[in-house]
């Protein structure tokens, strides 16, 4: 027993340092394989480990000199070797890659064997499947309503392999949702889910632990990972990670216009990438106990342009959202789509602030021009002189468009319906008979009969519209595949029911 204890009781236990440079230098954990580790083969980082060093105690045991500058020769010269694979095979994964050649580079760059979650492997497309699901993303998830590349751009970058591996997971577990394709058969929503999991280790273990390596392409990703979260039903999941897309866009600055010197297409990827943000707050805070995290007085960077302008990849001055709300902001063109989908963004905030709550501070009627109630119908006015159109030509811009080329523009119509839906959910909740009921409650006998009368009809002529016009883009051709449309189908529906009802 004394031999075997020996080396702990008197200090002689050696250490070898296993952990590449690269590693240490980033606390990460190190798999020690040689001669590159997982992590660094991961994230395409250059692997060196340095001369084996060996901890002794404070009495060590004596050996022959001669020996031991052989064997510290001998080490170090092992590890130059593989000091030098290491970069080489860094060389070799940094190199750009032809759309001709082979994808296994690329599919080894996005993926990596990891063991199945719930019984579902973790699927590696090949470059042909990924294009395909490049596809569906672009048509099933771009501008709908939530905007974050510009395609052209997107699917180069993706090609050249330098898109940083999260924000590819993130594309592929948002689209595989509604991919056709067989090697996703009856496994579609599952796989997803593989991908979203990996996506999001990617960010904690890749960026949150680095503090000077945090760019847009993490508020991207975990913009679109908290939308995939909320669409599953894990609210409190997608609720802490809009918190920290909203956290990470301010630090990077987002709120605010970008440097001019940054090329024109990153400037409108950076304000798209907040807007995403600020969009998915306002909707995903329309639930009770879901204050919002971004203000609107703090955003001073303008509102996104136009598709066309973005394809083109030309620099356009637009309005902010605080000039858009002021009616005396003099418009001499409307603004893009996707601005006006914030602007409703922004009013159904202050609906859903309304609607929640404490009425019984809430000593102004609704029908007094000092009102909440007021002030908000009148912000809806200005939608009304901004969009310069009504649903009938939402509808009819699907139809046509569908006529010429077969199919709708997805991407142009996505934001249209969008913004025309929150229209008039503002108005359905505005008017919801038990909103109302409740509102209306303080005042008792004093409360006009006209103006119960008036706004309930309102409500109802709106959640008619909306019903008709989800109905319309659908026939047309057009998406209506976001969760949200479910919720305001659930809200249009209240009326109906109280109308039954009465």
């Amino acid at each position: 027993m004394r031999s075997l204890m020996a080396p702990f009781q008197t200090g002689n236990l050696k250490r070898i340092r296993q952990a590449c440079a690269n590693c240490r230098r980033r606390k990460t954990k190190c798999s020690g394989e040689r001669p590159i580790c997982f992590h660094c083969r991961r994230n395409k980082h250059s692997c060196i480990y340095e001369p084996y060093s060996v901890t002794i105690g404070d009495n060590p045991p004596s050996s022959p000199p001669a020996q031991t500058s052989e064997n510290t020769q001998l080490l170090q010269r092992i590890s130059l070797i593989e000091s030098r694979l290491a970069e080489l095979s860094g060389q070799a994964a940094q190199q750009p890659r032809s759309p001709s050649i082979d994808a296994e580079p690329l599919r080894q760059q996005i993926l990596s064997t990891q063991p199945p979650v719930s019984g579902i492997p973790f699927v590696t497309p090949s470059q042909p499947v990924l294009d395909s699901i490049m596809d569906t993303y672009f048509l099933h998830v771009h501008n709908q309503p939530y905007s974050n590349f510009q395609e052209i751009s997107f699917r180069q970058e993706l090609r050249n392999g330098t898109l940083p591996r999260c924000l590819i997971l993130a594309m592929l577990a948002s689209a595989v949702r509604f991919s056709t394709h067989e090697l996703y058969a009856e496994r579609a929503l599952e796989t997803s889910e593989v991908y979203a999991r990996e996506a999001w280790l990617s960010v904690l273990t890749d960026y949150l632990t680095v503090e000077d390596d945090i760019g847009v392409h993490v508020v991207q990703t975990v913009n679109m990972l908290a939308v995939i979260d909320y669409t599953a039903g894990r609210v409190n999941s997608g609720w802490l990670k809009i918190g920290l897309a909203a956290r990470i866009s301010q630090g990077l600055g987002l709120m605010g216009e970008p440097d001019a010197w940054i090329p024109a297409a990153e400037q409108e990827e950076r304000r798209r990438a907040f807007w995403s943000v600020y969009l998915l707050d306002k909707l995903i805070s329309c639930g009770r106990s879901r204050p919002l995290v971004i203000l609107d007085q703090d955003c001073q960077v303008q509102l996104p342009c136009d598709e066309v302008t973005l394809r083109l990849g030309e620099i356009k001055k637009t309005y902010t959202l605080n000039q858009l709300l002021n009616w005396n902001t003099e418009i001499a063109e409307s603004p893009s789509p996707f601005a006006l989908v914030i602007l409703l963004a922004s009013i159904f905030g202050r609906c859903t602030r309304y609607v929640y709550a404490n009425r019984h501070t809430d000593e102004i009627p609704p029908w007094d021009t000092e009102s909440e109630y007021t002030a908000i119908n009148s912000s809806l006015l200005l939608f009304e002189s901004y969009a310069k159109s009504g649903d009938a030509s939402v509808v009819d811009m699907a139809r046509q468009s569908a006529k010429a080329t077969g199919t709708p523009n997805h991407q142009e119509l996505g934001h249209q319906t969008f913004a025309h839906t929150l229209f008039h959910l503002c108005h359905c909740l505005l008017n919801h008979p038990f909103v109302l009921d409740l509102r209306l409650q303080p005042f008792g006998s004093k409360a006009p009969h006209s103006f119960v009368t008036r706004a309930l009809q309102n409500g109802i002529d709106h959640a008619t519209q909306l019903v008709r016009l989800l109905r319309d883009v659908s026939e047309a051709g057009g998406l209506v595949e976001s969760s949200f449309y479910a919720y305001s189908v659930a809200i249009a529906g209240g009326h109906s029911l109280d109308r039954v009802t009465r």
